[in-house]
């Protein structure tokens, strides 16, 4: 049984495909068109996977889309009347998206049609956003039993759910519905602090750790209320999204209280620092208040969590050592990208009555490209390159990372999600106290606060972390060892934490092996790793990609596949 899952229309564009309910590929219709973030439809994406799989569409029984357009329908149109009249511009600006999600499966035909002609025979199945969220983490989870946690800015009409996983059924107990949307909140303040919305959140993140507790947070705690259930409600008068307005996202009111709006290109100051701080905890008290209601309803050992705020991986980590819950964990996009393979397990699972299949345990499922494609590459782009084994290759490129240079690493699968984990990776050496501020400023051509995450032999994360344990997925920030911040300045953040990607053999064997020949050379177990793109684009996809980007940046070595190039041309 072949399964179909997509996504589309708001943005994170993706698709997956099951057969027998194993996941065989899954994608992002960003790398495809080299639009970061992109809503449109992810034809490519699902191309990709139709190949993965050996198939066409005459061969796929389901397809699961991750919307239920008429779901809500009477909430939000209620939300519109009581709002009148500046509700007229949320519905036009949102009317022609949601016309495109009711018309999802006749785009589907029209672009991706039988080899023949005919009407492909699929089921088409719509499934509500926060279910398709759900299933895109419970289902894949290694828990039988566990509590849901979706947090975002809003799917038909609910912005936050609780629910309880229990073997195959998910049981939805309690949600929030939009306008009240800590999504929306968090999109807001990233516009009103000189960020791009919808895109730069993490930025916010990043620069909360650098504030203090202030008069803000006090304000913060009065415009978003905690309520019975574990739910919360935010005071709608401080912002413009319900009504809309996203020039700006928040309201004048918000404006007269906390002070005038960053420019893009202003400065950071001491009040902008405390606002994104004053905004991170305010997110880390509602998503508590609904993990302790949750684990008072269920009993469960174990919180799963997805949504656009599962990304927050300072949230992730609070959840945990802060929460009720024994473990916490997220596949590796809690994004709307999830959801493609969420619709379609729930599909499998819930809609067929199958039973779970598989543990999610690895990102790589997209494409791969052969040496002959890499070796291509390099030839139109007029690269000369050497061609080295296995052995000598991680050799090769330990040694080069020892020696201070800045190596763009292509392997095997692209990674499914926002993180690179190995194989489209930046790589560099994390004891240099300079290397940050290189990469910030010559490869990746962003903000100077902006941090790097480590990638460790997993067997040694306890000797740099404190709470080590497997982090396969990169979605958590564990504090740094005072006696190791020395070391490894170059991925430790200004807070003393780090994002860490634990690495096996069994997960990802040649990017195991290059690190434990930089830890032969150094007595350091680990590398910098960040995502191998240029400010403002996808990461890197194909060959092609990856050499361009190796052009437009001060990158010292690519390596595609067997492939070294070994400076600048």
């Amino acid at each position: 049984m072949l399964i179909l899952g997509f996504n589309c229309y708001v943005f994170d564009s993706a698709a997956c495909i099951l057969r027998d309910g194993v996941l065989v590929a899954a994608a992002q219709e960003e790398r495809f068109v080299r639009r970061k973030g992109t809503g449109e439809f992810p034809e490519q994406a699902i191309r990709y996977c139709l190949e993965a799989a050996g198939a066409t569409m005459e061969d796929i029984d389901h397809v699961a889309f991750y919307w239920e357009p008429f779901h809500g329908l009477h909430h939000r149109l209620g939300h519109l009347i009581s709002s009148l009249p500046g509700s007229l511009r949320f519905w036009s600006s949102h009317s022609g998206i949601w016309w495109s999600l009711v018309t999802a499966e006749r785009e589907l035909r029209r672009r991706i049609p039988t080899r023949d002609g005919r009407r492909a025979p699929f089921r088409f199945h719509s499934v509500r956003h926060h279910m398709a969220h759900a299933a895109s983490t419970f289902l894949v989870s290694p828990f039988e039993r566990a509590a849901i946690l979706i947090m975002d800015g809003s799917g038909e009409i609910s912005s936050t759910s609780l629910a309880l996983g229990d073997g195959d059924r998910i049981q939805m107990l309690n949600d929030v519905r939009f306008p009240h949307s800590m999504g929306y909140v968090y999109v807001s303040l990233t516009q009103y602090l000189g960020f791009k919305p919808d895109s730069d959140e993490y930025k916010v993140m990043a620069l909360a750790s650098m504030g203090q507790r202030s008069d803000y947070y006090r304000r913060f705690c009065e415009i978003i209320a905690l309520h019975e259930r574990g739910a919360f409600r935010v005071d709608t008068r401080y912002f413009n999204y319900a009504q809309g307005g996203r020039d700006p996202w928040v309201s004048d009111r918000f404006i007269a209280e906390l002070g005038p709006m960053r420019r893009r290109d202003g400065p950071l100051g001491d009040r902008h620092r405390n606002i994104a701080w004053a905004l991170q905890k305010r997110l880390e008290d509602v998503a508590l208040h609904a993990a302790r209601y949750l684990h008072q309803q269920t009993g469960a050992d174990a919180l799963v969590v997805a949504g656009g705020c599962g990304l927050n991986s300072v949230l992730n980590e609070k959840l945990l050592r802060d929460g009720p819950f024994d473990a916490v964990w997220l596949q590796p996009a809690p994004n709307d990208a999830g959801t493609s393979v969420g619709a379609a397990y729930h599909v499998y699972v819930d809609e067929l009555g199958h039973h779970r299949e598989e543990v999610m345990e690895s990102a790589y499922l997209g494409p791969e490209f052969s040496d002959e494609e890499c070796a291509q590459a390099l030839a139109d782009a007029g690269l000369k390159a050497q061609k080295l084994d296995a052995d000598a290759l991680v050799e090769h490129v330990a040694a080069t990372l020892a020696d201070g240079k800045i190596v763009g690493w292509f392997q095997g699968r692209a990674e499914f999600g926002p993180r690179a984990l190995g194989n489209r990776s930046i790589l560099a050496d994390p004891r240099r106290h300079d290397m940050r501020d290189t990469i910030n400023a010559k490869i990746k051509h962003r903000e100077a606060f902006r941090p790097f995450a480590p990638a460790v032999l997993e067997e040694r994360a306890d000797e740099f972390f404190e709470g080590a344990r497997t982090l396969s997925f990169m979605s958590f920030v564990l504090t740094v060892r005072p006696e190791k911040r020395d070391l490894i300045p170059a991925v430790v953040h200004i807070d003393g934490t780090a994002r860490a990607q634990t690495v096996t053999r069994r997960s990802n064997p040649r990017f195991r092996a290059l690190i434990e020949a930089f830890d032969r050379l150094t007595t350091v177990p680990m590398l910098l790793n960040t995502s191998f793109n240029d400010a403002g684009e996808p990461i890197v996809n194909s060959p092609a990609d990856a050499v361009r980007t190796f052009l437009a940046t001060n990158l010292d070595t690519l390596v595609l596949g067997s492939h070294v190039v070994g400076g600048r041309p």
